[in-house]
Order: structure tokens, then C-alpha cells, then sequence
């Protein structure tokens, strides 16, 4: 089955929104501020220094017209030697002060982009499971490598060269100004050029970045789900369908990456052409500044052209600073709306613990409906499950078995009724204590990379090497991993990829043994082992967690005098 046909309706609200939704530019800029306010300090000491860094830089054409008018036309050699030391001392002094500079903003932004980094991640891990059901796992990545990957890029190389180029843009035309005011008005006349030119372009290229963007998501998107069905394609022999729908992709990116980077040449190329006209206006309007009645001296005219090349630069920096800015925006709007998205539901205020009994399960007149469906999922339950009993909860597909056991793990809140732990609403009670207290084995055993031992002490960073052994003996690992060559330090591979359906479920419940709950929930997770291997499996747990409520959630006909208690969600009838 296709990512897009288990995707919930459209209406879930936890879904990511469209790139076009984010309009508060008030609430990004107050979140972006929280990740910038530590840094201050360090941007305030870059600040500095580039001031510092760009008066060197501009002393340098001063003292070139020094050089010429008072030393070499002037044939005076203690000048000459004295101006020229001081722009070999000014280039290296620019050289250590660029160097502080470049290190102090480096590692401020690094920090800066690590802590949003990590930020996002802790928020992702507080959102419903629906909200990963629905969003497609190329978007997600997209976001959090590409969008944020590009928004980092520009923070450490772009922000440093924005300040540095706007400040000796500044610095040069206030400097020219002292010396030609009407050839300085004239370069000012053709940035204003510029920035109208800019203004057409700044639309035209944020509009195309989303667009490209997009474009970008579905052949991310396309390439995570079809990678991770290789053998149903090959089964249906549909490589070549689905190498046609990926070249279908990529026609739509080439297009729209073509127009965008068409655009960009025009808004990037146009400043060297008004820079060519002002080199050209300066020679000529200063050539014939020198025979008129405010005649310029040949060094005011050698370092006037100096502080034009020297502007050149910080423009076409500045130009192409802004047209990546446009870009980048779409991408910090896109990480944004991620860290926009709520938690479906909310942490209470006064955290509680349970009391009483406990593992003690109370359902009263318990409903749930999915967002965006106008059908019960659960409905109407009505039982108690004593603490410390072996409960076996039955039912035909879609009775809604699974959606109980996600209520009762707090994924989400009942529609209406009650669900009780311990006499206390399970709303009510602390997510990181309910879900030490409620484990959960599912169908989809979930393993990362790592050994054998590693995951199964995942719950348990900090158990004994005893302890896993025992819940690896209970959970009948020991039967495969006596054989593996490192025995419980043998690496399993990304998502467990080197372990059977059966040895992964089977790694999967040593990890929930060791975490020692007072209610384990085995939902189909012992679907992949066999009939002996399965009642061999409870007969351990049993053993292990004698005094924990355990619920069995299968579809298979157990037997049923095994059980204290059996639970049908089929007529929620409870024997």
C-alpha cells in the first residue's frame, strides 16, 4: 500500500500547512528571535570588528592619493616610504581582524543553527502520531535538511558578507562624496537603477523558489516511498512505469529550476552593467574634472576609480545576497510551519500521577473519533480491567482495538466518556510517567541502528548488562542471537534490517520486559512467531511480570482459560 492511501483525511489539523499559509511575519520573527537573543553578544563583537575591518579597507584608496600627490609626484621619499608602510600594516591588520571576525560569527551561528535544529527535533517528537501518518517522509526530510540546510548556509556565509558589503558600500560613497559630489550623485543615480530593477525581480524570484520547492518535495517524496517498495515493484514488473513517473518529475523541476535560475541571472547580472556604466562615467567626468576650475589632482582621480572597483563588489554582493534571501525565506517559512504545528495534546498543567491500584484500567461510555471522519473508531465502551489480571482483548478488524490502546497511551483524547489509570483521568496524567508505567508492543517492531543490546535497552539507557540478559532470555532472543558471531553486540542495521519479522518483534518485547511496567500491551506483537513460540513467549512474561496487567491484543484464537479476563471490542462485552 502506497504512502498516499493510509494518509488521514485532509482535515486533520495537525497536518503541515502550504508554504503560502505562513503569513504572521510577527510570530517568525519573535521565534526566530528566541534563537538569536543568546548570541548577541557575539554578533555585537562581529558588528565591531567589521567596522574595523572595512575602515582599514577604506583607508586604503585615502592613502593611495596620498601616495601619488604628496609622495611620488611630489618626489618625496620619506612619504612615499611612511604611506606606503601603513597599507602593508592596514592589509594585515584587515587580514587579522577578517580572521577574528570569520571565527567569532562562524561559531555563533553554528550554535545558533544547532539549537534550531535540536529545538525542531524535540518539538517533532511531541506531535501526534497523525501528523507523520499524513505528511509525506520526503516533505519532512526536505524540511529538515534541505529548507534548514539552506537557511544554515546563508546564516554563516551570507550574513557575514551582508554586513561587511553594506558597510563599505556605505563607507565608499560617503567617501567619494568628500571628494566629487556630482560624480558620487552620479553612482548613486544608477544604484537607485539597481534597487527599481530589484524590485521587479524580488517577486518573480520568491514566487519561483516555492515553486521549485514544490516540485522538489514530490521527487523527494517519490524517491523515499518507491525505494522503500522494491520488491512490490519488481513483483509487478512496474520498474519502467515508475521510472517514466520519475522522469515526468524531474520535468516539471528542470522547468521551473530553469525559470528560476533565468530570473536570477537578470536580477545578478544587471549590477555588473550599471557598475561598467558608472567605471566609465567616472573616467570620463573625472578626466574632465581635472581641466576645470575645481580641478581633481591625478591621485583624487586614481583613487576615486579605486573606490568605485572597490564598490563593485559589495553591490554584486549585496545583489545576489537579496535574490538568495528570496530563496531562503521559502525555506524558513517551510521550517517554520513545522514548529507551528501543536502537540495533539496539550501537557497538563498539574502533572499527576497515578494512584491507587496500580495498572488499574476503568472505561466509562468511552467514544473516539478521528479528525475528519464522521464515524466512531470506539464506541460507547464500558469495562474495568484489575490490576495485576492477563487480559486477552479480542476483536474482528476495525473494532478498534488498536485506536483503545492508543488512547490509552494518550496519542489522543477521547471523544467523549472516560478512560481511568490508576483512579485518575488518563488526560490528566504526565506523558513520560503514564508511558513508563503503559508499554507497548506493536505489530511493527521499530529497531534502529545499533546492536541487539542497544535496543533493548533503549527504555533503559541505564541497565545492567544482567538485566537486558534477562528480558533477552525472556523475550526469547537468546534462541537466535546464541548464534549471531557477537551475540547480544551483534549490530542489527538500520531499522533492523539484518532480523526476521519474528526476531525483531521478539527484541522489540525484551525491550518492554526491561522497562519493568505495571501495564504491558502486547498489541499483535507476536504476530510474526508461531503458535509454540508465541504461548512459550507469554508463558515467560507471565513469569517475569507477575504482579503486571498484561493485555494481549490478537486476532489469532487463543485460549481463552488462559486469560482472567477476556475483553470483546466487537460487542464490548467483557468475560
Amino acid at each position: 500500500m502506497s504512502a498516499e492511501a493510509i494518509r488521514l483525511p485532509a482535515t486533520v489539523p495537525n497536518a503541515v500547512p502550504a508554504v503560502r499559509g505562513i503569513r504572521d511575519k510577527g510570530s517568525l520573527g519573535h521565534w526566530l528571535w528566541s534563537f538569536i537573543r543568546p548570541e548577541l553578544p557575539a554578533y555585537a563583537a562581529v558588528l565591531l570588528l567589521s567596522f574595523l575591518a572595512v575602515a582599514a579597507g577604506l583607508a586604503q584608496p585615502y592613502l593611495t592619493k596620498t601616495l601619488i600627490d604628496e609622495g611620488i609626484l611630489a618626489h618625496d621619499r620619506t612619504v612615499t616610504m611612511a604611506t606606503g608602510g601603513w597599507m602593508v600594516a592596514l592589509a594585515f591588520g584587515a587580514l587579522l581582524i577578517g580572521f577574528t571576525c570569520r571565527r567569532i560569527h562562524v561559531a555563533a551561528s553554528a550554535r545558533l543553527l544547532h539549537r534550531l535544529r535540536e529545538s525542531l527535533f524535540s518539538h517533532l517528537l511531541t506531535l501526534s502520531p497523525a501528523v507523520f501518518s499524513r505528511t509525506r517522509q520526503g516533505d519532512l526530510l526536505a524540511r529538515l535538511e534541505g529548507d534548514l540546510g539552506e537557511v544554515q548556509r546563508f546564516c554563516i556565509d551570507a550574513a557575514l558578507s551582508a554586513i561587511n558589503s553594506l558597510l563599505t558600500l556605505i563607507g565608499t560613497v560617503a567617501l567619494l562624496g568628500l571628494w566629487s559630489p556630482r560624480l558620487a550623485l552620479f553612482l548613486a543615480a544608477l544604484l537607485t537603477v539597481n534597487t527599481l530593477v530589484l524590485g521587479w525581480v524580488r517577486p518573480r524570484i520568491e514566487n519561483l523558489s516555492i515553486r521549485a520547492r514544490e516540485a522538489g518535495v514530490e521527487v523527494s517524496s517519490f524517491l523515499v516511498e518507491k525505494l522503500a517498495a522494491v520488491r512490490c515493484i519488481q513483483t509487478h514488473v512496474a520498474e519502467v512505469r515508475e521510472g517514466e513517473q520519475l522522469r515526468s518529475l524531474q520535468d516539471a523541476v528542470r522547468e521551473r529550476m530553469l525559470a528560476l535560475q533565468l530570473v536570477g541571472y537578470i536580477g545578478g547580472a544587471f549590477p555588473n552593467l550599471v557598475l561598467s556604466l558608472a567605471v566609465i562615467g567616472i573616467f570620463v567626468g573625472g578626466s574632465l574634472a581635472m581641466t576645470g576650475v575645481d580641478a581633481l589632482s591625478l591621485g583624487t582621480l586614481v583613487a576615486f576609480a579605486s573606490c568605485v572597483q572597490r564598490a563593485s563588489a559589495p553591490v554584486h554582493t549585496l545583489m545576489g545576497l537579496y535574490l538568495q534571501w528570496q530563496r531562503v525565506k521559502v525555506g524558513l517559512a517551510r521550517v517554520a510551519e513545522l514548529h507551528a504545528l501543536s502537540p495533539a495534546l496539550p501537557i497538563p498543567a498539574a502533572r499527576q500521577q497515578a494512584s491507587g491500584p496500580a495498572g488499574d484500567i476503568v472505561a466509562e461510555n468511552l467514544a473516539f473519533t478521528y479528525p475528519g471522519s464522521d464515524r466512531e473508531a470506539v464506541s460507547g465502551l464500558n469495562f474495568t480491567i484489575t490490576a495485576g489480571s492477563k487480559v486477552w482483548l479480542r476483536g474482528d478488524s476495525g473494532s478498534g482495538k488498536s485506536t483503545f490502546i492508543d488512547l490509552l497511551h494518550r496519542h489522543f483524547a477521547p471523544t467523549r466518556g472516560s478512560l481511568r489509570l490508576g483512579g485518575i483521568e488518563v488526560r490528566d496524567l504526565d506523558p513520560g510517567v503514564l508511558r513508563r508505567q503503559v508499554v507497548v508492543v506493536s505489530q511493527e517492531a521499530v529497531l534502529f541502528a545499533g546492536s541487539l543490546a542497544d535496543n533493548i535497552r533503549y527504555g533503559r539507557p541505564d541497565a545492567e548488562p544482567a538485566a537486558v540478559a534477562q528480558a533477552a532470555r525472556a523475550a526469547g532472543v537468546f534462541e537466535f542471537a546464541s548464534r549471531l558471531p557477537e551475540g547480544l553486540d551483534t549490530p542489527v542495521g538500520p531499522r533492523g534490517a539484518t532480523l526476521s519479522g519474528g526476531e525483531r518483534q521478539r527484541v522489540a518485547l525484551a525491550r518492554a520486559l526491561l522497562m519493568a511496567p505495571s501495564v504491558l500491551v502486547v498489541d499483535e506483537g507476536t504476530s510474526s512467531l508461531d503458535g509454540a513460540l508465541e504461548q512459550r513467549t507469554l508463558q515467560a512474561i507471565d513469569a517475569l511480570l507477575p504482579r503486571a496487567t498484561r493485555i494481549v491484543v490478537s486476532h489469532r484464537a487463543l485460549d481463552a482459560a488462559a486469560f482472567e479476563q477476556v475483553v470483546d471490542m466487537s460487542r464490548s462485552a467483557v468475560s
